[in-house]
């Protein structure tokens, strides 16, 4: 019989070994990053702790390596962020995250002094594995032509539940690979003199790989919603947005989104899906589409998209025949001011789309749900690339996919 002390003292050997088994078979244990915290109401003095916090992006930024976060305090900071300086940088599976405090509204009112500049965050070069969360980019006291640039050599960024608005540019402007845009607000960009030059967008994605652009709400843009040129890139997704109200302006020609290859360059392999894209372009507004797909891009994938009451076409796929191998399914296309769908494009696969009254819930208000008795109601193709709805529940509810953004639940 084992007495309680002999008991205790096996057990502890079985733990330590244990510990030592679970170590072995799943490598070191990673000690988690430090926290810092900055307030307008902190000293440069101070640690950074949460009741001793940093004052100036400056000295906060200072620290921060792999792994770190670093969280903002309320209020409106008129202060640049620059992560250029010290060099600042995340690595594989060890971001850094810098992000409002939770509950807490965070403003970023940085006026660039210089056209083109950097903007309020200075993060451009060989940079990445950085997220940017929960925190306000409002350029209203910003008087030149700049905002974000997320530039060539950038890579890995999040940004993440962010409001931008009222930049003298495009709200974000992407060149860079692995760059996630997700659950933000973008909107009431500003553009000075309507011109070609200053037509500007929810978000520019100019060039990269692996990008993803998911759960926005993009409206009010002078120029359009999504601009998608000239490349090269692959691999975008842009999925599960309501892009609404862009385009006021009679120079521009994107509606809701546009992907448009250069003359010399490619954009491959893009997927549009779930997105909600409706009332784009004004009557004195330039080419407004809901999706325009143009020259020199392939195998584009539209999916699952719910596109209402855009200026001229809902689905406009190609301006000539270096469009190729679209695959356009389960689409709503309705109500748009030239026509629901038109195709130029080479090897265009066109199935299970509603170009009819789909029987809205209540369109006038927004409300793209289906009645019960829609046509699009478990008439699409069954789609394992798009498992979710609009609103991310399971599909198909019924025995196949609805056709639209939503699933009729």
């Amino acid at each position: 019989m084992v007495n309680r002390s002999s008991y205790l003292h096996y057990r502890f050997l079985f733990l330590v070994c244990g510990s030592f088994i679970l170590s072995v078979l799943l490598g070191p244990f990673v000690a988690q990053g430090a926290t810092y915290y900055v307030s307008l109401s902190g000293n440069d003095s101070n640690p950074g702790t949460q009741s001793k916090p940093f004052k100036t992006f400056a000295k906060a930024v200072q620290p921060l390596r792999a792994g770190d976060t670093l969280y903002i305090r309320g209020g409106t900071w008129t202060q640049q962020l620059d992560l250029m300086k010290y060099n600042t940088s995340g690595t594989s599976g060890k971001y850094i995250k810098i992000a409002g405090y939770p509950g807490e509204t965070v403003t970023i009112r940085y006026a660039e002094p210089v056209v083109g500049g950097y903007g309020p965050i200075k993060a451009r070069g060989t940079r990445g594995y950085l997220i940017f969360e929960n925190f306000k980019i409002d350029g209203i006291n910003m008087p030149n032509k700049t905002g974000w640039q997320i530039d060539s050599k950038n890579h890995n960024f999040i940004l993440r539940n962010l409001e931008i608005k009222n930049i003298r540019s495009s709200g974000v402007y992407i060149a860079g690979n692995s760059i996630q845009v997700i659950n933000c607000t973008i909107h009431d960009q500003i553009s000075p003199s309507g011109s070609v030059g200053e037509r500007y967008y929810g978000i520019y994605f100019n060039h990269g790989t692996n990008g993803l652009i998911q759960g926005n709400k993009i409206y009010n843009n002078p120029g359009g919603g999504i601009q998608v040129f000239p490349g090269p890139i692959s691999n975008l997704v842009i999925r599960n947005n309501a892009i609404y109200n862009n385009n006021k302006l009679a120079s521009s020609s994107v509606g809701g989104i546009i992907v448009q290859g250069g003359s010399s360059s490619i954009i491959s392999s893009t997927k549009i899906f779930n997105n909600i894209i409706y009332k784009n372009g004004t009557s004195s507004s330039g080419h407004a589409s809901g999706i325009r797909i143009s020259t020199n891009v392939r195998d584009t994938k539209i999916w699952n998209n719910t596109v209402y009451g855009n200026k001229t076409y809902g689905l406009q796929i190609g301006d000539n025949a270096t469009t190729t191998n679209a695959v356009v399914q389960n689409n709503i296309s309705y109500g748009n001011g030239i026509g629901n769908y038109i195709n130029r494009g080479s090897n265009t696969t066109y199935t299970s789309n509603v170009t009819t009254d789909p029987k809205f819930l209540n369109a006038s208000s927004s409300n793209f749900q289906l009645q019960a008795s829609s046509p699009a109601a478990n008439k699409g193709i069954k789609l394992s690339s798009v498992p979710n709805d609009y609103r991310n529940l399971p599909r198909p509810k019924g025995s196949t996919h609805d056709i639209g953004g939503y699933e009729n639940y």
